[in-house]
């Protein structure tokens, strides 16, 4: 299983795909302090545990590195 984050080029959002699967997005919600959270895109029991630690790891990156 693996994580990639691919910024649209035509709408500059930050989507996420786990095996090739668009499972959300990345979006900014507090410009001011640089934090994001994941929404969502594809239904639930589609996603496991293991695929929530990635995302989970993937956004507790973006917000450290953003602040």
């Amino acid at each position: 299983m693996k994580l990639i984050v691919k910024k649209d080029p035509n709408t500059g959002a930050n989507e996420a795909f786990i095996d090739g699967l668009l499972v959300g997005y990345f979006e900014q919600m507090d410009p001011q302090n640089n934090t994001y959270s994941f929404m969502s895109k594809c239904s639930h029991d589609k996603l496991t545990g293991d695929h929530y630690i990635a995302i989970g790891e993937r956004l507790n990156a973006l917000n450290k590195t953003s602040a």
